[in-house]
């Protein structure tokens, strides 16, 4: 079985500048274990443990919709936190919720369903783990200071389904399956 997960990838370009971010949080927030740039990623699905069978069929499956949606841009502001409010644990990069990505999102987890994968409980909430929080620091104040800020825009033009292995040093994420979208 293979721990696996669907997403965007995101540009080095793009990872440089949400270093850059890491960093100006790191300074505020000495708590911060910043997510590791290599594994920063937009989430579309995550899918569990999964047979190598169940992967190819998940890969067939990505291959139809990407080929019928069309590549799309996002644009990235803002900064929020799970849980929102009080002891916040994940800190996150708000990720426009366009059309164009909802209608991906949804169309993937619908084909999954078709192959008995359980639907997602909770609403799809775009975003990128920029950190996590060991022991929640009070950051509603300084979470709004950065509210504001605006690292541009992601060119989405492939998906790719990935195997996630979990290490001592933490995920190392494998692609298994590139996927473009339509131009």
């Amino acid at each position: 079985m293979i721990r696996s997960f669907v997403a965007i990838p995101l540009p080095v370009e793009l990872q440089q500048r949400l270093a850059c971010l890491q960093r100006q949080l790191k300074l505020e927030l000495p708590e911060l274990r910043p997510s590791s740039l290599k594994n920063l990623h937009l989430s579309l699905l995550f899918l569990g443990d999964q047979s190598q069978e169940m992967l190819a069929e998940i890969g067939t499956r990505m291959r139809l919709i990407g080929g019928s949606s069309p590549a799309f841009s996002l644009t990235l502001r803002g900064l929020g936190s799970f849980p929102a409010g009080r002891d916040p644990r994940v800190i996150w990069l708000g990720v426009e919720p366009r059309p164009p990505l909802l209608t991906l999102q949804a169309a993937l987890a619908e084909a999954l369903c078709g192959l008995g994968l359980p639907r997602e409980a909770r609403p799809y909430r775009p975003h990128l783990t920029l950190g996590r929080l060991g022991r929640p620091p009070l950051v509603r104040g300084f979470l709004e200071s950065f509210r504001p800020c605006d690292c541009g825009q992601l060119e989405v033009t492939q998906m790719v389904l990935f195997a996630s292995r979990l290490t001592p040093a933490g995920a190392v994420h494998q692609p298994l399956r590139e996927v473009a979208l339509s131009l």
